[in-house]
């Protein structure tokens, strides 16, 4: 018996998948920067591997003044338009939360200046520095086209409790499942799981997947995720695999 909050879990994930396909065309160009790390002002735009960053609005900074003694530190929340190749979208970021775009991973690092009391900050003297990262997202003889997946995405941080959710072709599976794995930072493998179909398998076309995975209490940190091809014939000229790096944290 299925747990409804499993099929919960697949509807949003689905939701997911489809929406992060659609993007519209900015049609602008803007000066690059060979560091994954730049800094930009509101209106401005720079470049880090290959990701074109374009802060629009400033929609709340609410940063305890540095002249102020606060209970908390407040936020600042920035509307930022990104751009990949010819495909752009627009994001809210927040300082320190990273926002996975394709095989990047884009981090919110600094606001400046400092707040003070008293004292409203003009558009144009904001300053944001922002860090772009390559994701080690890795197809063996796969791509996009046989495995992809919702959650957690790359780069993710997870709790040591947490679901695979995504869709595969039914050519992945055998007997309706495929196997997964994680890989601790040193190599060693923290845990296993089964990724079950979610409707009928014996289709070429994409079938929904779900895999409840448990990390020992004992790690946390860096891991890679392993999506496998279910391989029954156990010959290695039919292996296959998608892998990713995420973060166990709590």
């Amino acid at each position: 018996m299925k747990s409804p909050w499993i099929g919960t879990v697949v509807v949003c994930a689905g939701i997911l998948l489809a929406a992060g396909i659609f993007f519209y065309p900015e049609g602008t160009q803007a000066p690059s920067h060979d560091a994954g790390r730049v800094e930009v002002g509101l209106g401005e735009s720079a470049t880090a591997l290959g990701v074109t960053l374009t802060p629009r609005e400033v929609r709340e900074d609410s940063r305890c003044p540095s002249d102020v003694q606060c209970i908390q530190a407040g936020r600042v929340l920035l509307r930022v338009s990104l751009m990949q190749g010819n495909e752009t979208s627009d994001h809210d970021f927040l300082v320190g939360e990273p926002f996975h775009l394709g095989t990047e991973l884009i981090t919110l690092l600094e606001v400046q200046p400092a707040k003070v009391a008293a004292v409203t900050i003009p558009n144009e003297d904001y300053r944001f520095i922002f860090k772009v990262e390559k994701l080690d997202i890795v197809y063996t003889n796969a791509s996009a086209d046989n495995i992809r997946v919702a959650l957690p995405s790359p780069g993710a941080v997870t709790g040591r409790t947490f679901v695979v959710v995504g869709e595969a072709r039914g050519t992945w599976y055998f007997e309706a499942s495929f196997p997964i794995k994680v890989i601790g930072a040193n190599g060693e493998t923290l845990t296993t799981a089964i990724a079950q179909a979610g409707s009928e398998w014996m289709t070429r076309d994409f079938v929904p997947f779900t895999a409840p995975v448990t990390i020992p209490e004992s790690y946390s940190g860096p891991a890679t995720l392993v999506l496998m091809k279910d391989n029954p014939s156990g010959e290695p000229i039919h292996d296959a695999s998608f892998s990713f790096p995420i973060t166990i944290e709590y």
